[in-house]
């Protein structure tokens, strides 16, 4: 009967984790079931490991909000070394008296290993009374929308920590009053214990009672956490390990199956292992969602929701039968939350768990235009037009180069070896507004000495509009018949007036065998400026006093954000007021993923909501480096009444006028 405790404790513990790991490895085979296509996920192993140790234990991204990231920073590494102490008591329940003192010794060495419970668990319990009081009486905004299940499954995780440290703590001050801890190593917990055990006579049957009660927190917890939506804690790991290494605006492309039934996803397994790792990875945190430009202006996406809408969807066309399944569009996902989408990379960006909400925002789109049909109205037009003339607009492709008639510009077909080909973009080719700005880099670019030619007529819509409506086909045509025209002129180096443009030739390109050096026109220009090769002088009074509006696709999925703040402040008397959101956290003009050739009907317009806190920077100035966000920003001064006040001017714009 000596050893009948511990018996009963390894049966218990054995079953504990055996369900624990069934239940993990139940889950990871519904996983593992998505046939989508992924990439290499397994390259430069030891820089992903040590990613998890960046943003998994380290928790980087987690301080961008510094009280929420102290609060789960304190919860986390104190569990960390209370985990531990997890180990010596699973130990202590399997062999009879043992402790990490018998291992350690009773010196400094075991005390220090004493103190660190000590300051763990009552760190961790703090944290927990914190989180717990937040969540009930003061939460942050993005937590209001939780459904009442979030809320409450939130809560049980929380009391079961706390359960854990607290149990802990009287624990370890128990053990010490029954003399089996070194003199003086817990005051903290020997306080603990004084509260709970104030009518306590014998400190030794205190000890095994508290040693018990413990472990049925433990053994609770463990056998709760895979049914809870924190199972997060567990599918981190792999989901930082896997995370992407290609640049967050990079879409994959699709392999076109002549025997395919459908395109794109309409359903949960056809999604790729890594999509469906991202569902049961999201812990509902809403970091994405409150950060979302649809969300904040009324819209129905819901970046968040839409990940519990991918998870709960396999689960129902796993576990259900075939008569009670939903469809994952339609019954989930409401076509409304897709096309809301704008793919800045906000949800991306602000998600601490890297999530990638995008591919599967857009994988879905291509369902509902490939297979479908079912988009809206008035992308007939721009899809014909893609078709028909190679640009979004209903111009005549004939009429590509027509902005550089009366300038110094040749094509590729007159004169190949120049050291860049300037991609001209749709936009600099038939808007009128931001054929200005094509003809500003070419000032640029002539001031300087750099040699360049343009494709003129052979130029085609870099394929950007097509993929992020979900038309992959049409992009497909356009890329290939791109990349052959660039691989014909050997193409090595090409700067370009659009991140769009930028982003797909640099990032998508390659995939379709094509690799060059991509640069922005803002990052060319802040280099010559800087090397001397054009010398600015002043500028119009009303462009020195500036405000920077960031692209998404320039910013937050490239990072490239000093070079066009750079450009500006090398410029004699410019001054640069940036506004509240900017740079990573910059807010989106609302016309990326297509969204331009969109009508925005439902909520508050996006970029009046940009164009507001512009506005109230005081700035004469908007400056942009992106032919969407010209469109919108103006439109949205314009909105505003402060057209007069405020005009929208593009980088190029702007250095073009100082070295005149």
């Amino acid at each position: 009967m000596e050893y009948f405790g511990n018996i009963i404790f390894a049966i218990i513990a054995a079953a504990v984790f055996t369900l624990f790991g069934f239940n993990l490895l139940r889950t990871w085979v519904k996983i593992n079931q998505g046939h989508g296509k992924e990439d290499d996920r397994l390259s430069n192993i030891p820089q992903r490991l040590g990613e998890v140790l960046r943003f998994g234990f380290i928790q980087e991204r987690m301080f961008r909000d510094p009280v929420s990231g102290i609060m789960h920073a304190l919860i986390f590494w104190g569990f960390v070394v209370v985990s531990i102490g997890t180990i010596e008591t699973i130990f202590t329940g399997l062999f009879k008296d043992f402790s990490f003192g018998l291992i350690l010794g009773n010196g400094a060495l075991y005390k220090t290993f004493l103190f660190s419970q000590e300051v763990g668990n009552l760190l961790v319990l703090v944290a927990i009374v914190y989180a717990v009081l937040r969540r009930l009486y003061f939460p942050p905004r993005r937590l209001f929308v939780l459904g009442q299940a979030s809320k409450t499954d939130a809560l049980i995780v929380l009391v079961f920590i706390g359960g854990l440290v607290f149990t802990s703590l009287v624990s370890l001050g128990a053990r010490s009053y029954a003399g089996l801890l070194p003199d003086g190593s817990v005051p903290i917990s020997r306080a603990f214990a004084r509260v709970v055990g104030f009518a306590v006579d014998d400190w030794h049957v205190f000890d095994k009672t508290m040693f018990w009660a413990h472990c049925f927190v433990l053994f609770s917890f463990t056998t709760f956490l895979p049914y809870s939506k924190h199972q997060h804690l567990i599918w981190v790991w792999p989901n930082i390990f896997f995370r992407s290494h290609k640049a967050r605006g990079r879409l994959r492309p699709m392999v076109f199956d002549e025997n395919a039934e459908s395109f794109g996803v309409s359903k949960p397994l056809e999604f790729s292992w890594k999509q469906l790792l991202d569902s049961f990875t999201c812990v509902e945190c809403g970091r994405c969602t409150e950060v979302c430009p649809a969300n904040n202006t009324g819209k129905p996406l819901d970046p968040r929701k839409i990940m519990h809408d991918i998870k709960y969807s396999l689960l129902n066309e796993l576990d259900e039968p075939e008569k009670d399944r939903k469809a994952l569009i339609g019954d989930f996902v409401q076509t409304d939350e897709l096309w809301s989408c704008t793919t800045c990379g906000a949800c991306m960006e602000a998600c601490p768990l890297y999530i990638e909400h995008i591919p599967a925002i857009v994988d879905m789109r291509r369902y509902l235009t490939l297979t479908e049909g079912s988009f809206p109205e008035e992308l007939q037009t721009t899809f014909r037009n893609l078709e028909n003339n190679g640009t979004p607009w209903a111009f005549s492709p004939s009429t590509r180069a027509d902005w550089a008639k009366d300038l110094p510009v040749t094509t590729m077909a007159q004169k190949s070896d120049v050291e860049y080909l300037f991609w001209v973009g749709c936009a600099g080719s038939f808007d009128e507004r931001y054929k200005n700005v094509s003809r500003s880099i070419v000032e640029i670019l002539n001031k300087a000495n750099v040699s360049f030619s343009i494709l003129g007529t052979e130029e085609k819509c870099n394929g950007d509009t097509a993929r992020r409506l979900g038309n992959e086909y049409l992009a497909d045509m356009a890329i290939r018949e791109n990349v052959d025209t660039m691989q014909r002129y050997s193409v090595r180096k090409i700067v370009t007036g659009c991140p769009h443009c930028f982003n797909t030739i640099k990032n998508e390109y390659p995939d379709f065998g094509f690799e060059a050096e991509v640069v922005h026109h803002s990052e060319l220009i802040a280099d010559l400026v800087k090397n001397g090769k054009i010398n600015a002088g002043q500028v119009p009074e009303a462009a020195k006093n500036v405000t920077y509006h960031d692209s998404c696709y320039l910013g937050r999925h490239n990072e490239v954000y000093e070079s066009p703040r750079k450009s500006l402040s090398q410029l004699p008397g410019v001054t640069l007021k940036e506004m509240p959101r900017n740079k990573e956290k910059g807010f989106c003009c609302g016309a990326g993923g297509g969204r331009m050739w969109l009508e925005e009907t439902i909520g508050s317009r996006v970029n009046e909501n940009r164009a507001r806190e512009a506005i109230e920077t005081g700035a004469s100035t908007v400056a942009t480096a992106c032919p969407f966000c010209m469109t919108m920003m103006n439109d949205g001064v314009k909105a505003e009444g402060k057209s007069e006040q405020m005009q929208v001017k593009d980088i190029a714009e702007i250095v073009a006028e100082s070295i005149r």
